[in-house]
């Protein structure tokens, strides 16, 4: 692989700049800060939780505007279909902040790049449990890139009797990894990309770890709905990295590693921050295709 690299060094510059360029978690709005149950209006509400993924960026720990508002606006494009929906941001203090005014947060909390993927999951299981812990509510998740390993960890390691889960779409989540991880461990880039970046390596422990589990997410919500969506895209670099097709950071095969229910491949990219080295092509959540399935299989 070094020899490789050498023979490209331009393109290595670049892979690592594209490696870096994920999308960003959601500003939380304005709501109360508290730890005190979600108060659950009907028992036919379904709740929509939209999990981020990585963003490097965000080491100062100050969230960013951007992914599930940006594009053709899957936020609100779940609203006006009658979900209450929740955004989670974990980069700084942790926070989940809902569409009906209420917000839940931890202070004590502070992410980075640099944290543990499995905390992360942590305090999303922890919060999910006080959240809905008032009776039993309807919940499904949406979960981009890495957002999706953090969901999975909480599912396996987190259970709560008041959720009724139905529907976990994960949009290119690298359960078999990502090998723009293994490029930058090759650069030696920890202190830019942080432990998480490692942690999305194919093979690493971390991902070992979600594998080998992977059975208690189904026997803590039996019955729910494991949906993956991925991309085809295969950009101008993916000859060099990938062995099938991909989206330019996740390829097909990493995003099913683990099974799937339901699968929809889509022409995307992986992020917006993509697009200028692509020459073409739109991203996930430019699509309104993707929104369109994604409405019919919480729909379903």
């Amino acid at each position: 692989m070094g020899s490789k690299f050498n023979k490209y060094p331009g393109l290595v510059i670049l892979i690592a700049f594209l490696f870096l360029a994920t999308s960003a978690p959601v500003q939380s709005t304005s709501g109360h800060s508290s730890a005190t149950p979600l108060s659950v209006s009907t028992t036919s509400d379904t709740y929509v939780i939209l999990v981020h993924g990585y963003s490097p960026g965000d080491t100062s720990g100050t969230p960013n505007t951007g992914t599930w508002s940006g594009g053709v606006d899957f936020r609100s494009q779940l609203i006006s279909a009658g979900y209450t929906v929740g955004v989670v941001s974990y980069y700084g203090k942790f926070t989940i902040t809902f569409s009906n005014g209420y917000t839940y947060s931890n202070s004590s909390f502070f992410g980075t790049a640099n944290t543990p993927i499995q905390n992360i999951g942590s305090q999303f299981g922890i919060a999910m449990s006080r959240i809905f812990s008032s009776g039993t509510t309807n919940v499904d998740i949406v979960a981009h890139s890495m957002g999706g390993l953090v969901t999975l960890y909480a599912l396996e390691h987190y259970y709560d009797p008041h959720i009724a889960l139905k529907n976990v779409i994960f949009i290119a989540s690298p359960f078999g990894g990502s090998p723009f991880a293994n490029v930058a461990q090759f650069l030696g880039l920890s202190s830019i990309v942080g432990c998480e970046a490692y942690q999305m390596e194919g093979g690493s422990p971390f991902l070992t770890g979600l594998q080998n589990n992977v059975g208690n997410a189904y026997i803590n919500y039996p019955g729910f709905v494991w949906t993956v969506f991925a991309g085809n895209y295969d950009p101008w670099w993916g000859y060099l990295f990938f062995g099938g097709s991909n989206d330019g950071v996740v390829s097909v095969n990493s995003a099913t590693y683990l099974g799937y229910d339901n699968l929809y491949v889509f022409p995307d990219l992986h992020t917006g921050t993509l697009d200028g080295l692509t020459w073409s092509g739109v991203t996930y959540f430019q699509d309104q295709n993707v929104a369109n399935t994604m409405l019919y299989v919480l729909g379903s």
